[in-house]
Formats: C-alpha cells, structure tokens, sequence
C-alpha cells in the first residue's frame, strides 16, 4: 500500500468514525430534549417530597421554609431537571459509548472500558441518589442536633437548601464525563508523550465547570473540589492498561 492509498484509508476511516459519533450525538440530544420534557410535569412534587424528608422544623404549613430568591429558584429546577434528565440517560450513553468504540478494542482493552462505564454511568448515579436520600438529610440532622441559640426564630432558604444536593450531584456528574472523554482519548490512541492530547483542555473545562456550577455556599472549596474532582478523573483515565503493538512494545 502506498503512502497515498494509506492516507486516504485513514482520512476515510476518521471520517466514517466522525460521521458515527455525530449521530450518536444527535440521538443522545433529542433523547435529552425529550426526558427534560418528561421531568418538567413531575420535578415540582419531587421537590416538595425530598424537602418534607429533611429532619428540618419547618411548622405545621412550612412558615418557617421560604424562598429568597424567586429567580434563583426557577433556575434551580430548570437544573434539577436537566440532571434528572441526564441520568436517565446515563445507560444509553453507556450503551452509545460502547458500541462506539467496542470494534477497535482488545479484549483487556474492553473489559477496562466497561469498567470505566459500570463506574461512571451505574455506580455514580447510585452515589447520586444516596447523597439526596441519606447524606444531606443526616447532614441537616447533625446540624439541628448541635443546637441554636435560644430566642431565635430559625426560617430555612430552600434554594439554598436544595443547592447543595445540585452542587454535589452536577461535580459527580461533571467528574464522570470528564472521565469517559480522558478514557475514550486513551482507547483510540490520541495520546502524546503519555498524556490524552486533549488532557489540559478537558481538565481546564472540567474545571471551570465545577467552580461555575457550586454555589456560594461552597466559596471556601471550590478550587478544592476542581481539583479533586479532575485528579482522580485524571488518575481513573490513566489506569488504561495500554495496547501491545506489534514490535512487543507497550502503545499507550
């Protein structure tokens, strides 16, 4: 083969490769158009129900709970629905990312990314609900159980409330992606000198992400958080275990 026909090969097989994930991209967004619509209709009686779960004294018609911010509230179930929406998608774009990739892959190359997968797109969701389900409302229990000082009328912002649990879910759901697209720049080969080519983009991105998306209840964490958050994304993505290329040595 000459180094013309290879090229073209190559520039076919790319662009074959492009026109997939941009269909995989464009069903995963309509998917995500629709389950936004879906939550939309039920998101308001969620909320209601996750914030009677909090060991919180409100009052017998939950005088002492209100909302400061009417604005920033709107803003918070607009997201509260877009990460309902996204991990509900969490399977298919498991099922996508696989079937994307699973033809150019060894078989240890495979079990790695499943892996990966099980834990981005199964075990975090899981982790998602447990800190909504148990964590934060044990958090609120402690806090009561300290105490507070007497003669003085507690009322409880619920934006405010309701913006932690959307803090900590959106950086898992942040750190995930982050992840599966450090993980895929490895599996097709885009490194240089070791590293993802796309490294310090994605983690600059990623970053910047997470301290945009904490609120200001965070202020003291949150270079923190980023920085934790894409470490550990960085150090999943770098256990890839490598391809054996033909002369014996470790392609990675």
């Amino acid at each position: 083969m000459t180094g013309e026909t290879a090229y073209t090969s190559y520039n076919w097989g790319l662009h074959e490769h492009l026109s997939e994930l941009n269909v995989i991209a464009r069903r995963i967004s309509f998917a995500l158009i629709v389950m936004c619509l879906f939550w939309s209709f039920s998101i308001d009686y969620l909320i209601t129900q996750w914030l009677d779960l909090l060991p919180l004294e409100t009052g017998p018609n939950n005088e002492n709970m209100s909302i400061y911010g009417p604005f920033d509230w709107i803003q918070l179930r607009w997201s509260a629905v877009i990460l309902l929406a996204f991990l509900s998608l969490m399977p298919l774009i498991s099922i996508q990312a696989y079937s994307f990739a699973r033809s150019g892959l060894y078989p240890v190359e495979r079990n790695w990314f499943l892996s990966v997968l099980l834990l981005t797109t199964t075990i975090i969701p899981i982790v998602i609900f447990l800190v909504w389900s148990h964590v934060i409302p044990i958090l609120f229990e402690l806090s009561e159980a300290s105490g507070r000082p007497d003669g003085v009328l507690v009322r409880y912002d619920a934006a405010s409330i309701f913006s932690i649990g959307m803090a900590l879910s959106w950086v898992l759901v942040i750190w995930s992606v982050t992840t599966i697209s450090l993980s895929l720049t490895r599996l097709f080969g885009m490194v240089k000198n070791g590293k993802p080519r796309f490294r310090k983009r994605l983690l600059a991105i990623s970053s910047g992400a997470i301290i945009l998306t904490l609120p200001i209840e965070f202020d003291g964490l949150k270079i923190l958080i980023a920085i934790l958050s894409l470490l550990s994304a960085n150090l999943v993505s770098n256990s890839f275990p490598g391809r054996i290329a033909t002369n014996g040595a470790v392609d990675i």
